[in-house]
C-alpha cells in the first residue's frame, strides 16, 4: 500500500521534450501509473506544436475545473488531459502567456527568502520561474477543493526550472510534500565543461567538510541557476539525485546530502528481442550502406561489406561527452590499422549537433547519383530475369543478358560516378553555420589526420543534425541508424546519469562508458558487453590509449564473439528497467510524507 493518496511530477519537459530529463519521465510513465493509478498526474509546461502531438485535451474533473478557474483571473490558463504514451498518465500543462505575476517582484522575494542571486539572469532563467511559480500556485489552489482537501498529497519537483514551485510551497505553508530531484548541478557541468577537475574539487570540498561557494557560481557565470538549486536542495521535504557519482557531487557544490537515490531506467520491454533486432540490423544496414557508398565511393572503392562501425552521440560538450577521447583514440585506431595487413575498414560516426545551414551540396549530388544508378538497375532486373529464363529455356547459356541500350546507359552512368575519383569525401556532411575553421570537432579530426583518404582506414562522417527519417541523407531514426553500428561509445568526464549507452545496450549494441558516469558506477563489473573506462583520476592520454585497444579489439573480433557480447549488453541494459528502479520513487515519496 502506497502511503501517498496524489502525487504530482512537475517538470518543464512534460510533453515537452528538451532533453535527457523528458525520457526519464516518459519512459517510466507507465510504472508510476501502475503503483499510483488515477491518483498519479503530470504537470508541465504548455507547449501548442508538442501538446499538439503528445497531449489529448479532455474536460477537467470538478475539483480541478474549480482550481483552474481561480487560476485563470490571474492569466494562468490550465490544460488537462492525457499525455499520450505509455501507461496514459494524466497531465496538465500550463500555459502563463498572460500570467500577470511581476517578475522583478518574484525575483526580489527570492533573494529575500531563499537569497537566489538572479541580478543577472535572462529569459532562460525567467521564464521558467514564471511557469514554476504558476505551477505552485496550482498545486496551492488544488489543496482547497475536493478530492484534494485534507488528503496526503507528494508534489515531485525535478531540477532547477520547477523549484520555484517548491520554495512557493515551503515559504506558504500550503500541506503539500515536496520532493526534488536534481538531475546534475548547474555548476558541476560548467566547471567539468571549462576543464576543471570537479571530481578532485569534490573530494577535497567533501574532506575538508566545506561546500561550494556562490563566490565559485559566479566565477562560472551560473549563480542564479546555482543558488535555486542551492535553495531548493536544502528546503525540500525529501533531497534526491540520479547516481551516486552525482550524489557525492550535490553534498559539495549544493551543501546537501541526498536522502533518496533514483536511478534512471527505461522500459526495456519497449525494445525488441534480441531475434528481432537481428532482423531490423540487417534491414538497417543495408539502407545505411547505400548512404556509405554514396558518400564514400565516388571518391575511391570501399568494401562496405567488410566494416566495423562506431558512434558517439550527445550534446556539443567537446570534453564533458569524451568527443576529443574519442576522436584522438580514433586518430591511433587510424595509424595501427595503416601499418597492419588487414583489410577491414573502419567507419566513425560523431553525431553531434550543432548549427547548419543545410546538407552539404555535394554529398546530396552524390547520394542524388548513386540513387538514380539504383533505380535504372531495378528498372532493367525484370528485362534482365526474362531474358536468363529465355535463354535457359531454349537450352542455351544465359551469357548475352544486357542490352546494347542499357550497356550504353551503365557506361555513362558508371564515368559520372567515378569522376571524384582522386578526391576526398567531407569531413561534415552538412554545411555548418559558422566557418569550419572555427569547429572543434572537425580541428580535432584535422589535428589527428582522419581525413578520409583513400589510404586512411579509419573514415569518419560528422553529422551535426538530429537523425530522422525525414531528412535528405541517412534519413533513418537515432534507434535505426545507431542499430547499424558495432559500438556506442560515450567516454564522458560528465555525466551524472548517462542514457546513451543504457540505451545502445538495449537495443543489443556494445557500448562504452567511464566511471564518471551514473550508469557506468551503476553498472560497472556486472559483465561484457558494456565497457566502463577508468578515467576518474586517470592521466588524459592513458585514457585515450584504454579506449583506443576497445576498439581495435573491435575491428579484430570475431563475429560469433560480437554476437555474444551484444546478447550481454541486452542483459545489462535490463538491470536498469523500471520494473525494479521505480521502487525508489515510491521510497522518496514515502518518506516527504513522514517529514514534518
Amino acid at each position: 500500500m502506497r502511503d501517498a493518496e496524489f502525487i504530482f511530477e512537475l517538470s518543464y519537459e512534460v510533453c515537452n521534450k528538451v532533453g535527457g530529463i523528458y525520457t526519464v519521465i516518459k519512459s517510466k510513465a507507465a510504472r508510476m501509473v501502475e503503483q499510483y493509478g488515477e491518483k498519479y498526474c503530470a504537470v508541465g509546461y504548455y507547449e501548442p506544436g508538442k501538446a499538439r502531438i503528445e497531449f489529448d485535451e479532455s474536460q477537467p474533473p470538478a475539483g480541478l475545473a474549480n482550481a483552474f478557474k481561480h487560476l485563470e483571473s490571474e492569466g494562468i490558463r490550465c490544460h488537462y488531459g492525457t499525455w499520450l504514451i505509455a501507461g496514459s498518465p494524466k497531465a496538465i500543462l500550463l500555459d502563463v502567456k498572460e500570467y500577470k505575476a511581476d517578475v522583478n517582484e518574484l525575483k526580489k522575494s527570492l533573494w529575500e527568502t531563499y537569497k537566489i542571486d538572479s541580478l543577472k539572469s535572462d529569459s532562460w532563467f525567467n521564464d521558467p520561474l514564471i511557469w514554476s511559480h504558476a505551477s505552485g500556485r496550482l498545486l496551492e489552489e488544488l489543496v482547497k477543493e475536493k478530492p484534494y482537501a485534507g488528503k496526503k498529497i507528494v508534489a515531485h519537483f525535478h531540477e532547477w526550472m520547477s523549484g520555484f514551485g517548491l520554495l512557493h510551497i515551503q515559504k506558504n505553508g500550503i500541506p503539500v510534500k515536496t520532493v526534488f530531484t536534481t538531475h546534475a548541478t548547474m555548476l558541476g557541468r560548467s566547471i567539468s565543461g571549462g576543464g576543471g577537475d570537479l571530481y578532485k574539487m569534490v573530494a577535497e570540498g567533501l574532506a575538508k567538510g566545506e561546500s561550494a561557494s556562490i563566490d565559485l557560481a559566479r566565477k562560472h557565470g551560473c549563480e542564479d541557476k546555482h543558488t535555486t538549486e542551492v535553495a531548493c536542495a536544502n528546503n525540500a521535504d525529501v533531497f534526491t539525485t540520479v547516481s551516486e557519482i552525482t550524489g557525492r557531487e550535490a553534498s559539495y557544490i549544493l551543501g546537501k546530502k541526498p536522502d533518496v537515490l533514483l536511478f534512471n531506467g527505461l522500459d526495456t520491454s519497449k525494445f525488441p528481442e534480441s531475434e528481432e533486432l537481428s532482423v531490423l540490423r540487417r534491414k538497417y544496414r543495408n539502407h545505411m550502406r547505400d548512404f556509405l557508398i554514396s558518400y564514400f565511393n565516388r571518391y575511391y572503392y570501399v568494401d562496405f561489406y567488410n566494416i566495423r562501425s562506431m558512434f558517439i552521440s550527445g550534446r556539443y560538450e567537446f570534453h564533458n561527452k569524451g568527443v576529443d577521447v574519442y576522436v584522438d583514440a580514433l586518430g591511433k585506431l587510424n595509424k595501427k590499422l595503416k601499418s597492419e595487413k588487414g583489410k577491414t575498414q573502419v567507419v566513425a560516426f560523431i553525431f553531434v549537433p550543432s548549427g547548419l545551414r543545410g546538407e552539404d551540396v555535394q554529398v546530396l549530388k552524390n547520394k542524388a547519383l548513386y540513387e538514380e544508378i539504383h533505380d535504372q538497375v531495378e528498372a532493367m532486373l525484370p528485362e534482365i530475369r526474362d531474358n536468363i529464363i529465355e535463354s535457359i529455356t531454349k537450352g542455351e547459356p544465359p551469357e548475352d543478358v544486357l542490352n546494347d541500350d542499357f550497356i550504353k546507359q551503365a557506361r555513362k552512368l558508371t564515368a559520372h560516378f567515378i569522376e571524384k575519383r582522386g578526391g576526398t569525401p567531407p569531413l561534415c556532411a552538412f554545411e555548418l553555420s559558422y566557418p569550419q575553421e572555427h569547429d572543434t570537432i572537425i580541428q580535432a579530426l584535422k589535428r589527428n589526420e582522419l581525413l578520409n583518404r583513400e589510404e586512411d582506414r579509419v573514415k569518419v562522417i560528422f553529422y551535426p543534425a538530429y537523425l530522422s527519417s525525414a531528412d535528405r541523407l541517412i534519413a533513418l531514426e537515432y534507434n535505426q541508424a545507431t542499430l547499424t553500428c558495432d559500438m556506442g561509445v560515450f567516454p564522458s568526464f560528465y555525466e551524472p546519469w548517462g542514457y546513451t549507452p543504457l540505451e545502445t545496450a538495449a537495443q543489443g549494441t556494445l557500448a562504452v562508458t567511464t566511471d564518471l558516469a551514473g550508469f557506468g558506477q551503476f553498472i560497472e563489473g556486472k559483465g561484457e558487453g558494456i565497457h566502463v573506462m577508468k578515467v576518474d583520476g586517470v592521466e588524459y592520454q592513458k585514457i585515450v590509449n584504454e579506449l583506443y585497444k576497445k576498439l581495435h579489439e573491435l575491428v579484430n573480433m570475431e563475429r560469433k564473439e560480437l554476437t555474444k557480447r551484444r546478447l550481454n549488453a541486452k542483459e545489462l541494459a535490463s538491470l536498469a528497467d523500471w520494473k525494479f528502479l521505480v521502487e525508489n520513487y515510491v521510497k522518496a515519496h514515502d518518506l516527504a510524507l513522514k517529514k514534518g
